[in-house]
């Protein structure tokens, strides 16, 4: 039988226990894309169309490794009831690639979800003109990217200042600022070089995926 001193011991040594593992217990932190207001009023059938990718803000290790690698990159968004359908078409190797994805809805206009097997992608459309402009966020594992596409280019220096202002706001460097090519963007691609969703197959298909809308961060 344990003395009364042993027992007032073991009493101790559970509570201190109990209560160090409520310490250690995770904070429920918000995530940083929470904090990012969708564009007010999102019409999505005005946000429909074309879209060149301008320039990405992003502490993506493939970007910082292959950015200079970067091909022109069309985006084609069309509504499909209150998720949005999205085409990426860029160049690998010279050949056109066409990445499929569906951004699922979320309840908030603006604010989509891309499921997928190498986990969730959030999606916030922050800031548009729907004529000109269009700043996205992205997060990945509680990592931002931010995006800028237009509908033509060149872009104007305002909206250029405006996308730089969110990218900083984002806790992001301007050394962190990746411009893409103006030229040589991808109209269509034949059935052999479609992907959808985040099917990873080859190197060639990743190679491609890792210029699409999202950085394999």
């Amino acid at each position: 039988m344990l003395s009364p001193g042993a027992v007032l011991f073991f009493i101790l040594l559970l509570t201190t226990s109990s209560l160090g593992q409520r310490a250690r217990k995770p904070s429920g932190s918000t995530s940083p894309i929470s904090t990012i207001q969708a564009q007010a009023n999102f019409n999505a059938q005005q946000f429909a169309g074309t879209w060149l990718l301008v320039a990405v803000g992003s502490a993506c290790r493939f970007l910082q490794e292959q950015g200079h690698r970067a091909e022109a990159t069309t985006l084609h968004t069309a509504p499909q009831g209150t998720a949005m359908v999205v085409s990426t078409f860029r160049k690998l190797d010279g050949i056109c690639w066409q990445i499929r994805q569906l951004f699922g809805d979320t309840g908030v206009p603006g604010r989509f979800l891309l499921r997928g097997t190498r986990g969730p992608v959030h999606v916030v459309v922050a800031e548009t003109d729907y004529q000109s402009f269009a700043i996205l966020y992205l997060e990945k594992a509680r990592k931002l990217t931010v995006k800028l596409y237009a509908r033509s280019l060149p872009v104007s220096d305002s909206v250029l200042s405006v996308f730089e202002r969110r990218v900083r706001e984002a806790n992001l460097t301007e050394h962190q600022i990746f411009f893409f090519p103006k030229y040589g963007f991808c109209e269509t691609a034949d059935q052999f070089h479609i992907l959808n969703g985040e099917r990873w197959v080859s190197r060639g298909e990743q190679q491609a995926w890792g210029q699409g809308p999202f950085c394999p961060c």
